[in-house]
């Protein structure tokens, strides 16, 4: 009899675990939002479409390049060859040069999600809220205490803190793991009153990045729509304030940096990512790269995330990745 798994959340790594272990085991995913997606997710108003977590990925793994080639050949994820620039407020801006392939997927980031999940069971819309362990079981609760049912394993996929309170580990664990804060601003601005750059890197600003998702590829380039990004510092600083007043402030900074007009910009949302940024994990003092994940055999606890490696969308697969070649190793 196959040993039954709960995995927490259905971003890439929760959907890699799945895939990777769903001949060895009964799987269940349990997503809180109403969608696949974590920080690869797409918001959708209306027509248009804003890529508002990750704007685009790398592929530097065999493994993950093993993972997308036939998403590649289906359309699925297309690289992603920009008009790039750097802007500063006191400087003039200037090509930037990317040395390496960059894809996304299409028609939302959330698509490759899409492509991975068919065949696997996910529970949306359903928070776990707290494990207890009876008899060797890890029996699941959603956050009225109604019962998700009973495994062998738990698996968190979901960000830092959510694992952090969620899983029942030492503080220990944690130590050396971190996430920061980030806006994403989504505008509505019509395709001819943007410059004719794709997407630019920012500094010495409160916006680190400005792409025109409308612009990426198997997008309705007639249907402008704008993903700025703060950075994290800004996003710490700010974060219980006012959400208007942030949008608004924000959006004064993308117009300055870009030269559209404010009355161009026909409408503006706001995403507050609290948990939006891993941050680097260094080596061991031998200096040997990170594992990659979190992992208790003996009470069948584990963890995995881009956290786990200092963050990126490949992060997220490689972690993923890792455990389930090492629970495959020992038999779950």
């Amino acid at each position: 009899m196959k040993p039954s798994i709960a995995i927490i959340g259905a971003g890439l790594a929760g959907l890699t675990l799945a895939r990777e272990l769903s001949e060895h085991a009964d799987i269940t995913l349990f997503e809180k939002a109403r969608g696949l997606g974590g920080r690869m997710s797409t918001r959708r108003r209306e027509q248009h479409r804003w890529d508002h977590g990750a704007q685009f990925f790398t592929a530097r793994s065999r493994a993950f390049k093993t993972l997308l080639r036939p998403f590649i050949d289906s359309g699925a994820v297309v690289e992603w060859q920009p008009n790039i620039t750097t802007l500063n407020p006191e400087q003039a801006p200037y090509k930037r040069p990317w040395f390496e392939p960059h894809y996304v997927a299409a028609p939302g980031m959330n698509g490759l999600l899409k492509a991975i999940s068919p065949g696997l069971n996910i529970a949306l819309q359903t928070r776990v809220e707290t494990l207890e362990q009876h008899q060797g079981k890890w029996q699941l609760f959603d956050d009225k205490h109604e019962p998700l049912g009973e495994f062998d394993w738990v698996i968190s996929s979901a960000p830092l803190p959510q694992t952090e309170e969620l899983m029942p580990f030492e503080a220990s664990t944690w130590a050396g793991f971190g996430m920061l804060p980030c806006y994403a601003l989504m505008l509505k601005v019509d395709d001819h009153d943007l410059p004719v750059w794709d997407a630019a890197q920012v500094n010495d600003s409160p916006l680190r990045w400005i792409a025109f998702n409308h612009r990426l590829p198997g997008r309705n380039r007639e249907l402008g729509a704008v993903v700025a990004h703060s950075t994290a510092n800004w996003a710490a600083a700010h974060l219980e304030d006012d959400q208007e007043q942030v949008t608004h402030i924000l959006t004064e900074h993308f117009c300055a940096l870009t030269g559209v007009a404010p009355e161009a910009v026909q409408e503006a949302q706001l995403h507050r990512w609290r948990y939006a940024l891993a941050t680097e994990v260094e080596n061991d003092p031998l200096g040997h790269e990170p594992q990659g994940y979190v992992l208790d055999s003996e009470r069948k606890l584990a963890a995995c995330g881009d956290w786990c490696l200092g963050g990126r969308v490949e992060a997220a697969f490689t972690s993923a990745h890792r455990l389930a070649v090492q629970l495959k190793q020992q038999g779950l």
